[in-house]
């Protein structure tokens, strides 16, 4: 399999510069992430967002790097932007910009001035909070001086920019080690630049109304400003490379591997991840969408109990993140993409872990809705999570055939079946007369369709939903199958007879004949039929 590479190549228009993005991961939820030209256009845009354990969770720990080149004839090129509140935006690297591209995955930057080509590259360790930003001479001759001005704005990664900085910074050097901390809530930033005739010089000085032009358009906080320590200078040349690296991990694992190390080890697991999937060796696009998946499979970093528990049974606590920037493990969207994410990619192991994980966090019947940033807790205000739970593992078995597994979580899916009929909590219980699954309380929004504004729930479907009780009728046959597996012919047979009078009723009463389609829910408050 050849590693999939995909490219986009100058002159480049500001549109591009600013509305294409990159996202590199790191398997805990944190990340890397940014414009093409180094402009932070989202609070969420930063070389360092670190996954940490609650109550901080995600937070931004790097924001920015101005990059500057001397070449060897003295010409200074300027790789980095930034964006100012009145408006001022120069790009100064955008017309030497030749090539970016994402090479697994990863994104590599080429930049060409004269006889000269320089490339950047930025990844991150798995399962660690540390990035590496990398920069080498690919073409010309003599010896280049960069410069690399780092600068940070503590904070959550869901604050508003306009926050305050916070601090005072405080900086700390121990021979070619750099700390920067603020006030003892976030952890220092370790901070390393390995290379050729390295050195950093004190030069504190703060960057002032940085403009967000994406939270500007919807309507947030959009100025705010950076501290910067100073700023370090190493020298390139044709075969000596020089890597920054950010990171909030003790020193010992930081420099554990030096760069090149780090960078083979993570493109190794890349290429094993694509290897594992079993592809058509010429399917890049497939490959693509291989390591794309792996993004969202995280060891949920900040919740100690999980690893915990995880651990004594021989497993690793796993989920998956609904989305980035902002989204957390959300189990509706956990449970629908599992097949997509692990079993299509050969990730079995995983996927049971996923299960489990969850499995672990069964409350009154239900799994999470999800895990709101920086908690231990989840939250379980939702009516279908839960019956997707049985549709991802009847998918995982089917692929694995784990049928030890069933064995293992029989007891607790007895136990949400029950939960289900007798009633648990958001007023989610079955209806003794039609056999379908009712749900809601005021002040809730329990599908799918979630949105609400302060106390208003938008579309609360407080009733009988349609998709809520096709699930029902899926999990309560999948369970019946199951019984039969295991050879429990009298508990088959009643959720046999469950699952017909769901087929019987569903079709009786949710089929709206004056229109030709099907409710969207009845028995609603005050009996209303939803049409």
């Amino acid at each position: 399999m050849t590693t999939p590479v995909r490219r986009l190549r100058g002159p480049f228009t500001e549109e591009l510069l600013l509305g294409r993005e990159w996202l590199v991961t790191n398997g805990l939820g944190g990340y890397a992430s940014g414009t093409l030209c180094g402009a932070a256009t989202r609070r969420y845009h930063g070389l360092l967002v670190a996954a940490l354990p609650a109550p901080l969770g995600r937070s931004m720990m790097f924001n920015h790097l101005s990059e500057v080149l001397r070449l060897p004839d003295g010409t200074r090129l300027e790789l980095g932007a930034v964006e100012r509140a009145d408006r001022t935006l120069e790009i100064p690297g955008a017309a030497h910009l030749e090539e970016f591209r994402l090479e697994a995955g990863l994104p590599v930057w080429r930049y060409r001035s004269g006889a000269h080509a320089i490339e950047k590259r930025v990844w991150m360790t798995h399962r660690a909070n540390t990035t590496y930003v990398n920069y080498r001479v690919v073409d010309g001759e003599g010896t280049l001086r960069l410069k690399l001005h780092p600068a940070v704005h503590f904070r959550g990664h869901d604050a508003a920019v306009s926050d305050p900085l916070g601090g005072p910074y405080l900086f700390r050097a121990v021979d070619d080690r750099y700390e920067l901390s603020s006030d003892g809530i976030f952890p220092p930033l370790h901070l390393q630049l390995r290379g050729q005739r390295s050195a950093f010089t004190l030069e504190q000085r703060p960057l002032t109304h940085v403009l967000y032009r994406i939270e500007e358009h919807r309507g947030y906080a959009a100025e705010g400003q950076l501290f910067s320590p100073g700023f370090f200078r190493v020298d390139l040349s044709p075969g000596v490379e020089a890597t920054l690296i950010a990171s909030t991990e003790p020193w010992e694992r930081v420099q554990a591997l030096p760069p090149e190390a780090a960078r083979r080890a993570e493109e190794e697991r890349r290429q094993s991840l694509v290897r594992r999937a079993d592809l058509d060796p010429d399917d890049a696009f497939a490959a693509e969408l291989t390591l794309a998946a792996d993004q969202f499979i995280i060891t949920p970093a900040g919740r100690v109990e999980d690893g915990a528990r995880a651990r004594a049974i021989g497993d690793e606590a796993c989920t998956v993140v609904a989305g980035y920037h902002w989204f957390t493990d959300w189990g509706r969207d956990t449970m629908i993409s599992l097949e997509g994410l692990c079993l299509l990619t050969e990730r079995h192991r995983e996927a049971r872990w996923i299960l489990r994980t969850f499995a672990g966090y069964v409350r009154n019947g239900l799994i999470p809705n999800l895990f709101p940033e920086g908690s231990s807790d989840g939250l379980y205000h939702t009516a279908d999570a839960t019956l997707w739970f049985f549709h991802a593992l009847d998918r995982y078995l089917a692929y694995s055939g784990d049928f030890g597994f069933l064995r293992e979580l029989m007891p607790l899916l007895e136990n949400i079946i029950r939960q289900h009929v007798t009633g648990t909590r958001f007023g989610i219980r079955v209806d003794p007369h039609d056999g379908l699954l009712s749900q809601g309380e005021e002040g809730y929004a329990l599908t799918w369709m979630d949105a609400k504004c302060g106390d208003w729930v938008v579309t609360p479907r407080r009733g009988k939903a349609v998709e809520i009780n096709a699930l029902w009728y899926n999990a309560v046959s999948l369970m019946a199958g199951w019984m039969k597996d295991l050879e429990r012919p009298a508990d088959a047979d009643e959720l046999t007879a469950r699952a017909k009078q769901v087929d019987a009723s569903f079709n009786e009463r949710f089929w709206f004949n004056d229109g030709g389609y099907l409710y969207d829910v009845i028995d609603g408050p005050d009996a209303k039929l939803d049409p």
